[in-house]
């Protein structure tokens, strides 16, 4: 189980690295992530297997003055910590084990230099390694840090106190964090000067904090006790404790136990940390949120870029020398003439017009509402709880370009419109009085030539007089009417030049905001699937937790249940507990 363990953590430790590398998490969640205690008492072996095959590692830890090691020493039955005033520094650490367990070396995070390590060929304690830990409401940092460095090492805690200490806050914070971490085997030293009532009371603390039935023994190490002893000293229970727990398997499941809780802070913090990629409805929530501030951002530029545009359309209109031949150039095109010279070649300071114009349509107003809606959007994020980064990194892309969209499609559709001014009906009434403006005319033509020869064929036979002046006056203004009532006819149908441009600046502007939108739209959508696939791999990631944690502890022995305390809230979620 902690080769799953270790595999699990590295998995985490990955993803949490390419999410943080990604954006979509704070370095403080990846640390929270990485702050999971890693190590576990097979760390102090040659031999790493996760229980049978190393010793259990029994800790005797307690506050100053409560004779953690003169537990120790009557144990061993010789001297091997020094006890009281003899001690020089309560960092000091012995670590008593038997003489054929291989030690590796030492984390790093454990003080070397105050360790001693006492070796013995004892059969009795072959199966245990005993540690007399520092002081752990030491007044000194330093020795509260070693104290607290050797805990993730140990199976079992035997929490040594003293009738007038059993109470102690220090201690009792350490159990509250670390409680579900380690087996629990509690010592009442100094029992020579306690009261029976004490027991009853601590017995009463431990069950409030979590405890079934705990295991708390009064003991006693002077060899002369000043005073009798209100119960019967209980210190060999002890050693018969870690016979049963070796005897049922308990390094396996005390190994297990320790493991399970170090899942379930990795579960929450991975948990906590996947906060930040949000799930489906916050995305879709996202997503309506940046429509809706487009749209109202889309509409303050549109109304206050109506000034703009009449100004624009204004000044094309004030070319109407070039431009209004550009114009009637492809309006011949609607006219039936399939060979008009695109703009580009005929009148290329039309295009340097356009483009100056157009260009300054979208200008530093317009970038800064739409700066603020993104600007908005992150706020909403963040608020949210959500990374904001990895979507306001393609926002901003998409933000940068929005001037470019939105210039290209006003150039396009003004194009456009000059190259087929007003609407169908229009280009299509025009296409009749362009052909009747040449028809009719060329009709009335023909019908004074062939007036003019009947008249001149008459005029010879003697039938009549030549034709006067009278004739061609009236000849005259026959085609000239021909031709001046369809000229005029297309003259009214003709679109404005001004309208025109002014038509085509506003659908160009509207076409490139919903343009826009659509671009930012679709950075949320990138930005959302993104989050889709972190969150999918941190859930099948949390999944294998749950399936490993899950796993039900081997022994049912009431000793385990007496030695652990009940589940935490993060670890009752991965799988049944011992029972009780």
């Amino acid at each position: 189980m902690a080769d799953l363990y270790a595999s699990l953590f590295e998995h985490a430790r990955q993803w949490c690295e390419r999410a943080e590398r990604a954006g979509w998490l704070e370095a403080a969640d990846a640390a929270a992530v990485a702050a999971v205690e890693q190590r576990t008492p097979a760390d102090l072996f040659v031999d790493r297997p996760a229980g049978g095959g190393r010793p259990l590692v029994v800790a005797f830890f307690g506050g100053t003055g409560v004779g953690k090691s003169s537990l120790l020493n009557r144990l061993a039955g010789e001297v091997l910590a020094r006890t009281g005033a003899e001690r020089p520094t309560s960092r000091e650490v012995t670590v008593y084990v038997h003489e054929s367990v291989q030690l590796a070396d030492l984390p790093p995070e454990l003080p070397l230099d105050a360790v001693q390590i006492k070796r013995h060929a004892s059969g009795a304690h072959r199966d245990v390694l005993w540690v007399d830990a520092p002081d752990i409401d030491s007044t000194e940092a330093a020795n509260r840090r070693c104290a607290l460095a050797w805990l993730p090492h140990v199976d079992l805690v035997c929490y040594v106190i003293s009738p007038e200490r059993y109470r102690d806050d220090v201690g009792w914070r350490v159990l509250r964090e670390r409680g579900h971490k380690h087996g629990w085997l509690f010592v009442l030293n100094r029992w020579d000067e306690g009261d029976p009532r004490q027991v009853e009371d601590f017995a009463r603390l431990l069950r409030d904090a979590g405890f079934s039935d705990p295991l708390v023994l009064p003991t006693c190490c002077l060899p002369a006790p000043a005073r009798p002893l209100p119960t019967p000293d209980e210190f060999d229970q002890i050693h018969a404790v870690l016979v049963d727990l070796l005897r049922i398997h308990g390094v396996e499941d005390l190994a297990r136990l320790g493991v399970r809780a170090r899942l379930a802070e990795l579960r929450a913090a991975l948990q906590t940390a996947q906060r930040r990629l949000g799930d489906a409805a916050a995305w879709t929530r996202v997503t309506d949120s940046v429509r809706e501030n487009w749209r109202a951002a889309a509409a303050t530029i549109a109304s206050g870029a109506e000034w703009s545009l009449r100004a624009v359309a204004a000044r094309f209109a004030a070319r109407d020398s070039g431009l209004g031949e550009y114009l009637r150039r492809y309006a011949s095109v609607a006219g039936g003439r399939k060979h008009a010279e695109p703009l580009s070649a005929a009148e290329p300071g039309n295009i340097v017009l356009l483009n100056e114009l157009t260009g300054q349509l979208w200008d530093e107003w317009s970038q800064a509402k739409l700066n603020a809606c993104l600007d908005a959007l992150e706020v909403g994020l963040r608020h949210a709880g959500l990374a904001a980064t990895p979507v306001r990194r393609p926002l901003d892309a998409a933000g940068d370009s929005a001037g470019a969209r939105v210039t290209q499609l006003l150039r396009d559709r003004v194009r456009q419109a000059l190259a087929q001014p007003g609407d169908a009906l229009t280009r299509v009434l025009r296409r009749g009085t362009g052909f009747l403006t040449a028809f009719l005319p060329t009709v009335a033509l023909v019908w004074v030539a062939y007036a003019v020869l009947r008249g001149y064929h008459a005029a010879v036979q003697g039938q009549r007089e030549f034709l006067g002046l009278a004739f061609a006056i009236n000849s005259a203004l026959v085609v000239l009417i021909a031709w001046a009532v369809p000229y005029a006819l297309d003259q009214l149908l003709r679109p404005s030049l001004e309208r025109t441009v002014l038509r085509a600046l506003g659908t160009g502007l509207r076409a490139g905001l919903e343009d826009v939108g659509g671009e930012l739209i679709r950075a949320v959508t990138v930005a959302s699937d993104e989050a889709a696939e972190y969150r999918d791999a941190v859930e099948t990631l949390v999944a294998d937790i749950d399936r490993v944690g899950a796993e039900r502890l081997g022994a049912a022995a009431p000793i385990l249940a007496r030695v652990t305390m009940a589940a935490a809230a993060g670890d009752a979620e991965m799988g049944p507990g011992i029972p009780a």
